[in-house]
């Protein structure tokens, strides 16, 4: 079916229009909005004779990479500095330290017993290692659980910071599998020096956007967000000419910002929170379009066992290992190795050896749809579950 510019408009409010109306079904049966989302996307093209065809790689890891961007920009606007004074380390080290041990096991598991070569398979373990900050923030928000021992704020952390180090390690093997002559250790320094640009940057756009909302003076409220989404806007294009890491740079100015005494933020926060949902149920269902339903039957097994070995034991080992430095009770590394969400990340992150023709890129992008929707369904919707198990709900909270 061809489409013009008129029929994409009306498609894309129809399908936006679904995925806010899934909301209150998703929380009133207890099926995460995420997986809606996604099947929205995925049952509604590619599928049969009278649906429309949408495979575009390329503009989907476009869009991807724009609505991540702003999912965590806004989630460090809304984060307060102070929640992770006594959790920080702990948190960045299962940003770096948890995403390269459990990117190794998926990759040597998946070299041992599923028929990938070593690299192949470290490429998959990479993209799948990072937890989702969509997914982490959309279900601790809908839950509404007061954890103890920092565990709320020790996961948000660690989803807001480790897409840098897995973004990374998946352009890097992917360049290694497609021939590129950079080699490991120069990737390695380039992405050390975009961790050091992308705060520099990060920290002097959010500086200079508190600023001009403290100085400027304007007569209509409503200015005033949109000043925040012209540094944010910024900020997604200046990082990648300066090859700082976008994802960092957004998260430092999302903190940054939230962090400083600006002008009218509440009024702001509310703004950039319609964003956030505009920007999460697109991704999903863009997503989703992406997928071929008919595709993803051959590779239900080897998703459904590497979605096995990641939540039962990679993530584990790695949450166990990257915490051994710090006094953490095991109830909180039992619970945060449960609540290893992925979401929207892995899926997009898989685009990048698709677009970039990587042999068994199709096997890898379909698997990591199966494991992703594996761990919504498990880890997602028995997170209250677990937190009651091990004893981590505050006493205030409801039950």
């Amino acid at each position: 079916m061809n489409f013009g510019f008129e029929d994409i408009l009306w498609i894309s409010g129809l399908l936006l229009l679904a995925g806010i109306l899934l909301n209150r079904p998703s929380k009133r049966f207890g099926v995460p909005g995420l997986i809606l989302y996604l099947s929205l996307g995925t049952f509604i093209g590619n599928g049969g004779e009278n649906d429309f065809l949408f495979d575009f790689p390329n503009i989907t890891l476009k869009y991807s990479e724009l609505a991540i961007g702003f999912i965590i920009f806004i989630g460090g606007l809304e984060t307060r500095i102070s929640r992770f004074k006594n959790i920080a380390l702990q948190g960045f080290s299962l940003a770096s330290l948890g995403v390269l041990i459990c990117s190794l096991l998926v990759g040597l598991f998946a070299w041992l017993f599923l028929g990938f070569s070593f690299i192949e398979g470290w490429l998959l373990g990479a993209i799948i290692s990072s937890t989702d900050a969509a997914a982490v923030f959309s279900i601790l928000e809908s839950n509404k659980l007061k954890l103890k021992e920092g565990i709320s704020e020790t996961l948000e952390l660690e989803s807001g910071t480790n897409d840098p180090m897995a973004y990374f390690l998946t352009i890097a093997l992917t360049g290694v599998l497609t021939g590129s002559d950079a080699g490991f250790f120069s990737l390695s320094l380039d992405f050390l020096l975009g961790i050091l640009i992308g705060l520099i940057l990060g920290l002097a756009l959010g500086r200079i956007a508190v600023v001009i909302t403290q100085k400027l003076r304007l007569d209509i409220q409503g200015l005033y967000p949109l000043i925040l989404l012209s540094i944010a806007l910024i900020a997604l294009g200046i990082s990648n000419y300066l090859h700082a890491n976008v994802l960092l740079t957004m998260y430092v100015v999302g903190i940054t910002i939230g962090n400083g005494k600006i002008s009218y933020r509440t009024y702001s926060i509310n703004f950039f929170e319609s964003i956030s949902w505009l920007m999460e149920i697109s991704l999903f269902i863009i997503l989703g379009l992406q997928i071929f339903p008919r595709q993803i039957l051959p590779f239900l097994g080897v998703g459904i066992t590497i979605a096995a070995f990641l939540m039962l034991i990679a993530r584990p080992a790695s949450v166990f290992l990257a915490l051994r430095p710090f006094n953490v009770s095991r109830k909180k590394k039992l619970f945060i190795s449960w609540i290893g969400l992925r979401g929207a990340t892995p899926i997009a992150f898989s685009l990048v050896p698709l677009v970039a023709g990587v042999q068994h890129s199709n096997e890898m992008f379909n698997a990591v749809f199966i494991i992703v929707i594996t761990s919504i369904l498990l880890q997602g919707t028995t997170l209250r579950w677990a937190a009651h198990k091990l004893g981590l709900i505050e006493a205030s909270s409801s039950d």
